[in-house]
């Protein structure tokens, strides 16, 4: 006997729908994120659907196992797929809870669109619904949004403030982040504070760079007793290094009872980068337990500041620690061999990179063919770009052949390379204009070389700098006839 037409469909009873309905309770009861988003197809091809309270369960298990989980992205579009392709997408809308931790999800996936379209379509979303909102424009840094919502919330808790502030903060709205605070400090004090308060305007204060607003919250922090959180001193810790207060960093790191890898860490990097050596070098010394990060800036304050010995004795004493070098300690150390042109040991490193078993990144790549070239050795260079593959020839890489080129004298095939990388689509930037127009003067190609500076200037809209000009006078100098071009 068939249905009436436009009558609902009898609820379903049938055993296999509580079979599927049963393993996927029991997935997720267990935690099995994994197995519970593979019987969702199953449930497709009956032509069933869970009731929402269970998926709603199944979005927050995602949403618990996200840090542990390296399948998640894949986990959650698929559960946002079937949502969307069992018909679900009206409907969802209606079930705050489920709809709140889809929200969630899309802004994990990187798609506010898709998150703010659920949003718009929600009858009744709550306090929890416009958090989700701002905690994923927080996310994603999108200031504008997030303090859009926030204006239109009936009601707002401490978190809908420090989400907002952790936006526009980290967004590159200090300023209004500010106000925020200032508002919540005057108006909403029952409100209290949380350690993600001030997390999320020390964020602020670091893009910033500005030194004022950093001692005036470190007064704040004193003043409402958060100072004692470590994260909150390191974070501290880490904009007055940024600001370039290594004195007021490192007062704050000997005020601190306990401190930190962080805070060790930073104030090594602060000292390294100022060029203050000896000191980063002590700390560094004095650090219970370092880290790589701690090994590199140490490294590349050797490097930068000329002392490119010190900086590959520090590799030595790497290795003999047993600490693994990344990829960045392997650019250190062959800019210093560069340095002091000492081919024997680069070599070596090159062949220790070759036995770590992971790929060398282009950075790594473009000091190579540096270090081999002002060795002495255009050869390795070449062979180093050749052997990469194509995909990783990118701007940065080009430049490094063509650097090396152009330090052996190899003009004509300098502006060759060129044209071969303008074929195979690469961009040109600032720095590839110059090693051209350096070739271009080396062999007296005048032509050339003002052709290849209105190139820059007039497709590549690239903006010279003093050594572009230094190299066209240069050019102009070799040959009076073109001195008509500067008038």
């Amino acid at each position: 006997m068939s249905l009436p037409a436009g009558s609902p469909p009898p609820p379903p009873t049938s055993p296999p729908y509580t079979d599927i309905l049963a393993a996927l309770h029991r997935s997720i009861a267990g935690g099995h994120a994994a197995a519970a988003v593979a019987l969702l197809p199953e449930l497709s091809r009956a032509g069933l659907r869970p009731p929402f309270p269970l998926l709603s369960s199944l979005a927050r298990l995602l949403l618990l196992r996200r840090a542990t989980a390296p399948c998640f992205p894949s986990l959650a579009g698929r559960l946002l797929l079937y949502v969307r392709l069992a018909g679900l997408k009206r409907l969802v809308p209606c079930s705050t809870q489920l709809a709140n931790h889809l929200l969630s999800l899309n802004f994990l996936l990187r798609r506010p669109r898709d998150a703010r379209r659920l949003f718009a379509r929600m009858p009744r979303p709550d306090v929890c619904s416009y958090n989700a909102m701002l905690a994923g424009y927080a996310r994603l840094a999108l200031a504008a949004p997030a303090a859009e919502v926030f204006a239109a919330m009936p009601h707002r808790d401490l978190l809908s403030y420090n989400a907002t502030l952790l936006a526009l903060a980290g967004g590159g709205e200090m300023q209004k982040a500010v106000a925020l605070y200032s508002e919540l400090r005057g108006t909403s004090t029952s409100l209290g504070y949380s350690d993600q308060t001030f997390l999320a305007l020390l964020v602020g204060c670091e893009k910033l760079v500005d030194r004022e607003l950093a001692r005036q919250l470190h007064a704040h922090l004193i003043l409402h007793g958060f100072l004692s959180d470590i994260r909150i001193a390191s974070s501290l810790v880490d904009v007055y290094t940024k600001c370039v207060c290594i004195a007021d960093a490192e007062d704050l790191f000997n005020e601190m009872p306990v401190k930190s890898e962080r805070m060790w860490t930073t104030l090594v990097c602060g000292y390294a980068e100022d060029g203050q050596l000896s000191t980063a070098r002590r700390l560094f010394d004095q650090m219970p337990k370092k880290n790589i990060l701690s090994w590199n800036s140490l490294m590349e304050g050797y490097v930068r500041h000329g002392q490119e010995a010190e900086a590959l004795s520090i590799f030595q004493h790497l290795i003999k620690e047993g600490v693994h070098p990344d990829q960045i300690t392997f650019s250190s150390c062959f800019r210093a061999c560069a340095a002091v042109c000492a081919l024997k040991c680069g070599q070596q490193i090159h062949g220790r990179l070759l036995r770590t078993g992971f790929y060398p990144n282009v950075m790594i790549l473009s000091s190579l063919i540096d270090m081999y070239s002002r060795c002495g050795y255009l050869a390795d260079a070449r062979q180093v770009f050749s052997l990469t593959v194509q995909e990783k020839k990118d701007t940065l890489l080009w430049n490094a052949l063509l650097g090396a080129l152009c330090h052996h004298g190899h003009g004509q095939e300098v502006i060759g390379s060129f044209v071969q990388m303008i074929r195979e689509r690469w961009k040109p930037d600032a720095n590839t204009f110059l090693t051209v127009l350096k070739a271009c003067c080396h062999c007296n190609l005048v032509e050339e070389g003002i052709g290849f500076f209105e190139l820059m200037t007039e497709r590549y809209r690239i903006v010279p700098g003093e050594d572009h000009y230094v190299c066209l006078v240069d050019l102009f100098s070799r040959s009076s006839s073109h001195i008509k071009w500067l008038n």
